[in-house]
């Protein structure tokens, strides 16, 4: 997704889909571009969102969403 602009130094990188009790949501992996310059260091967010592929669901994961470490 070339569409997603880097936001609070997290560029996309991954993503994953999950639904569960009508929702979907999404878990989303960033690179961190601050990370030495090199972008190495991954972050990961999960949220809901309305559909798949939205670029702004995606956007807004990346921004406000919950961290995540362990879940698939």
């Amino acid at each position: 997704m070339d569409t997603i602009p880097i936001s609070n130094n997290l560029k996309f990188h991954s993503m994953e889909y999950r639904q569960s009790m009508g929702k979907l949501y999404a878990f989303v992996t960033c690179l961190d571009i601050q990370s030495n310059g090199k972008g190495q260091n991954k972050k990961c967010y999960w949220g809901e969102v309305t559909s798949h592929h939205n670029a702004d669901d995606i956007l807004e994961v990346m921004k406000y969403g919950d961290k995540w470490d362990n879940i698939p």
